[in-house]
């Protein structure tokens, strides 16, 4: 079987079930219309708040950086818990007039009237029992006010007087500005209170407010409110928006206050720590005479180091006096013949003499050529030389004595130059932590300086930065019930259970339906199909005489043979195949003998061997007598009925030839593949219905009577 076909078998059931399918949706649009006729429609209303930037206004001082009571970081998050909190749900209820509800009584439905009431109500309620519970309310047209309590207690009064019961209390008006608005408005009618408990009232209006931010970067948050009162639900959107505002300025401006009152106190503190952190430095700049620590160590060690350059220079030249006083002393007796350093010793003085001592020497040693060593001149030369040898020598020792003592004063400088660094480090720790102390103390009152000045400036400017960027209007068209929508869903879901509904009636009846269906539910051949031949005679006869051909092709045919046609119900087309193969037949100059069962007595010869005995048998269903005919058959042909047959009997039969040992079954399908629509069965089935017309047999007949002058359509 092609796709195609598959396909097509699998939606016969919706091409038949339209009626079904059409009467579910009609049900289901007509449900939806009901429920959204007596459905009360809900309104929205909207209202959207700008929060205030961080970077934007007085408000985002460094004031209100650092400090966390002032940050301007709002986050989103926590201003939509905010905005829901029963805190503010109450100022804002403080403002309107939801505590009292009143409510038009009608045939159908009870409608909430708000501001549109003719009447004034005030209402104080002493037993909390009544509170959520309705009021009754009658006004006639004298402006007689009859009130009944939910415990049945009634009272009666004027309208503008005091009505007293024995838990509440209340007063009637005329709403004069409205009766005198709407002349059509009549305040004599059937009317409802409640007073409503704030608690359950917060809870109720909770339970219907929304506010969400519009996105996750984008500082704006969206307030919305469901009511059944149009006017009702832009009023708590903008009501509550307001108390947001102001609450956010209160408590802003509130904390500004506070802190500058602080930052004032603390400033005075922090002066006075400063002022004693200034003469704690003072004080101890004086006691140790400290000017600047860092030039003053530089200096020290700046001279400490010249002298100790002075004394090293100081100790060599010492050294080579010692040297050459060393060397003088030695060679004392032996003078002439020295010959000492003077590297160290080279002042002009010390040059000269040695210089005259060289040229006594020089002419000493002339003179010895002319005299003896005994002689007045040359005695006379030595004495000089004596005398200018023991001059230097004295010199040599002045010299060196001078250059001790200047060692022992450049001693002294440096040990003096170098007591001024004992207890530096305790000085410099010390003075570190008084002016740490001081600058402290200094930055704290700058700063705080800074602070009061920029509170002073935001409490000079009292502005909140969070604006109402759109405000909660009056809502014309209702959010809930959507109509469009309900009813699109209501007949699709109606269209949903009529195609369920369907499909189940088929699986339910489940029929064969064509040649393939057949195949699928039972091992039995096929020995004819049989489509829908309509009503013409000539059609039928010229089908049928096809037939009786391919039947004696198959050998079922022959002289002598007793084909029986069987059938489990009348209305599978038995008849039909029954006199249309007859009359086939016929037509075809056999030799045939067609009989009849009417029941169980009806005669059931066998068939001669020059003839072909066609047996109309009892119905399955009726009579056992039937599986006795069909075991005497030579050939057993079954009509089923693709329309009518259940799929159930298809596996009867195989059970039927297995236990009975039926001879040579085959089973004929009539309407094969037929599926009229649902019009043209309905237009059948009302013919049935008023057709007064029908065929009479009798018990039994050698030769069926022709049934092609019917109207009818034997075939269904």
């Amino acid at each position: 079987m092609s796709e195609f076909k598959q396909n097509m078998r699998a939606l016969r059931p919706l091409w038949t079930g339209l009626p079904i399918i059409a009467v579910c949706t009609g049900l289901g649009l007509t449900a939806a219309w009901q429920y959204l006729r007596y459905a009360t429609p809900m309104y929205e209303s909207t209202a959207k708040i700008k929060l205030a930037d961080v970077n934007e206004g007085v408000l985002n001082t460094t004031l209100l950086k650092n400090l966390d009571a002032f940050s301007g970081d709002n986050r989103t998050s926590a201003e939509v818990e905010l905005v829901r909190s029963s805190l503010l749900m109450g100022r804002a209820l403080d403002r309107l007039d939801f505590d009292l509800s009143a409510y038009r009584v009608g045939k159908v439905r009870t409608t909430e009237m708000y501001r549109a009431s003719p009447f004034t109500a005030e209402m104080k309620v002493a037993n909390p029992k009544w509170t959520e519970q309705p009021f009754d309310l009658r006004i006639d047209a004298a402006g007689t006010v009859q009130v009944t309590a939910p415990s049945g207690e009634m009272t009666q009064g004027q309208v503008g007087q005091v009505l007293r019961l024995s838990g509440a209390e209340l007063r009637i008006g005329r709403n004069d500005s409205l009766l005198k608005a709407r002349p059509d408005i009549s305040l004599a009618d059937h009317y409802q209170l409640v007073q409503h408990d704030r608690a359950r009232l917060l809870e109720d209006i909770a339970s219907h407010l929304d506010v969400i931010s519009t996105d996750r970067n984008v500082p704006v948050l969206r307030i919305s409110y469901q009511s059944a009162v149009p006017q009702k639900a832009s009023d708590l959107v903008n009501a509550l928006s307001e108390v947001y505002l102001d609450d956010y300025l209160a408590i802003k401006y509130k904390v500004v206050n506070s802190a500058a009152e602080t930052i004032g106190a603390q400033i005075k503190d922090v002066r006075r720590t400063l002022a004693h952190s200034e003469d704690t430095v003072e004080q101890y700049r004086d006691m140790k005479r400290i000017v600047n620590i860092k030039q003053e160590t530089d200096t020290d060690l700046h001279k400490v180091s010249e002298l100790k350059m002075q004394r090293a220079n100081l100790q060599m030249s010492l050294a080579a006096a010692n040297d050459l006083y060393r060397y003088m002393t030695d060679g004392k007796k032996s003078a002439l013949e020295l010959a000492p350093n003077f590297e160290a010793f080279n002042d002009m003085l010390s040059t000269d003499i040695v210089k005259k001592i060289k040229d006594l020497q020089a002419e000493k040693h002339d003179l010895l050529l002319r005299f003896t060593p005994e002689d007045e001149k040359v005695k006379t030369v030595d004495m000089k030389l004596a005398d200018l040898n023991g001059y230097l020598l004295e010199s040599i020792r002045n010299t060196r004595t001078n250059l001790t003592i200047k060692s022992h004063e450049l001693d002294r400088a440096i040990a003096q130059a170098q007591g001024a660094f004992v207890g530096l480090p305790t000085r410099e720790k010390n003075l570190t932590i008084l002016q740490r102390d001081f600058q402290l103390n200094e930055k704290l009152y700058t700063f705080l300086r800074e602070k009061a000045t920029e509170a002073e400036i935001a409490k000079a400017t009292p502005t909140s930065y969070h604006r109402i960027i759109a405000a909660g209007l009056v809502p014309t068209e209702p959010t809930s019930p959507h109509r469009t929508f309900v009813l699109v869903l209501s007949g699709f879901l109606g269209m949903l259970v009529g195609t369920l509904l369907v499909y189940l009636l088929s699986i339910v009846r489940s029929t064969p339906g064509d040649a393939d269906g057949v195949q699928k539910e039972t091992r039995t051949p096929l020995a004819a199909i049989i489509p829908h031949l309509g009503r013409g005679l000539a059609g039928r006869l010229a089908f049928f005489t096809q037939l009786a051909t391919r039947l004696a092709l198959k050998g079922m045919l022959a002289p002598g043979t007793k084909l029986v046609v069987n059938a489990f119900t009348e209305k599978e087309g038995q008849a039909f195949f029954f006199e249309h193969l007859r009359q086939a037949l016929v037509a075809k100059g056999l030799k045939l003998r067609a009989i009849t069962l009417r029941d169980a007595s009806s005669p059931n010869p066998e068939a001669q061997p020059d003839e072909i005995l066609l047996v109309q048998n009892l119905p399955l269903n009726q009579d056992s007598h039937a599986l006795a005919v069909m075991s005497g058959a030579t050939v057993n042909l079954v009509v089923i009925d693709g329309r009518a047959t259940p799929t159930s009997r298809l596996a009867e039969l195989d059970l039927l030839i297995q236990e009975f040992a039926l001879p040579n079954v085959q089973l004929c399908l009539n309407r094969d593949g037929y599926a009229p629509g649902p019009l043209r069965v309905l237009a059948m089935r009302l013919g049935r219905l008023f057709s007064t017309r029908r065929a009479t047999r009798p018990a039994t007949e050698p030769v069926a009577m022709p049934l092609g002058g019917l109207d009818l359509d034997l075939q269904s």
